[in-house]
């Protein structure tokens, strides 16, 4: 695909899912790879036709030390390049990873839409772009099947969603802030593509090689013998997320509709009538399950079916079981 063939594309993506708004500030996440380094060009091509304004964040974790440095140097200099203002950003992924004692990928994670979302509030814009690509939502999407995601989790990445919930601050924090993904559409060999036609240099991630994370594991190693046994696997999951997405979403809105008859709130607990609530279909009793919990917690990222199975197994047990 030419660049100018991506850039249309990706232009057609944005105004087809209404990722943003004339005269709105949007922050664009730079990590100084190919798909971040082609998103932010393509954005600062068509920045008066969308009549928007960039600004570019970036965060250093602090994980790969002197490489690190050099990513958050690069960035510096690609936004002066472009006329985009930017902020670059410190935080030492290691240490919460410690405090939270979770996985890397998650300490990252957390940090990262903390820092993008501080920048956001600073420059009041209203859309954070991400460059996650097609190749990403494919990933996303059997990671999920992996984990034992339930439909809700197999209609992957969105191309608009709210900024992920984090447990340490407000859950009003950052009400009514979207992150958008407008390489969505675009495979990761395209933003390559793109950046050696248009003579760019992205830099290149060592930790991306490393088989100690899952998704790395996944991307390297299971990916690619999936496609021994059907080259068109990475359709099929995309077809499977696209058709799990239609039903999620008429679940939610039969959910939705039920809601007020079957449950109430009190403060940071959720009631659901158990008479009710086992009466209806199990497909609708899962959902308002899941619905519960996001509104008791605010993020249902780490609810698997597993758990919504758990939990709906208490409606057909007796009182103080």
């Amino acid at each position: 695909m030419k660049g100018i063939e991506l850039e249309l594309k990706v232009k057609d993506f944005i105004q087809r899912n209404r990722l943003v708004l004339c005269g709105q500030v949007v922050v664009v996440g730079v990590s100084g790879g190919a798909d971040s380094v082609c998103l932010v060009n393509v954005l600062a091509n068509w920045q008066k036709t969308l009549d928007i304004k960039l600004h570019i964040a970036h965060l250093n974790h602090q994980l790969r030390g002197d490489e690190s440095k050099s990513d958050a140097e690069y960035v510096f200099s690609l936004a002066s390049n472009l006329g985009i203002p930017a902020s670059i950003g410190k935080y030492d992924v290691a240490a919460y990873r410690a405090e939270r004692n979770c996985s890397v990928e998650e300490a990252a994670r957390e940090l990262r839409y903390d820092f993008l979302s501080g920048v956001a509030t600073d420059v009041g814009a209203s859309r954070i772009a991400i460059g996650h690509t097609r190749d990403d939502q494919v990933e996303t999407i059997l990671m999920h099947i992996l984990r034992g995601a339930g439909t809700s989790g197999l209609r992957g990445i969105k191309p608009c969603s709210p900024v992920p919930f984090n447990h340490s601050e407000s859950k009003t924090k950052n009400l009514g802030l979207l992150v958008i993904r407008p390489l969505l559409g675009i495979k990761r060999e395209e933003t390559i593509s793109y950046c050696q036609e248009n003579k760019l240099e992205p830099r290149v991630d060592s930790s991306n090689l490393s088989l100690s994370f899952f998704r790395n594991r996944l991307r390297l190693e299971l990916l690619p013998l999936l496609r021994e046994y059907n080259p068109n696997v990475d359709d099929a999951l995309l077809r499977l997320a696209e058709i799990a997405g239609d039903d999620a979403s008429f679940l939610e809105q039969q959910a939705f509709q039920l809601w007020d008859k079957v449950a109430r709130r009190e403060g940071n607990v959720v009631y659901l009538d158990k008479r009710k609530t086992s009466a209806l279909p199990v497909a609708l009793q899962r959902q308002l399950i899941r619905l519960a919990v996001d509104r008791a917690l605010g993020d249902t990222r780490d609810v698997e079916a597993n758990h919504i199975e758990a939990i709906r197994s208490l409606l057909s047990k007796p009182v103080g079981k």
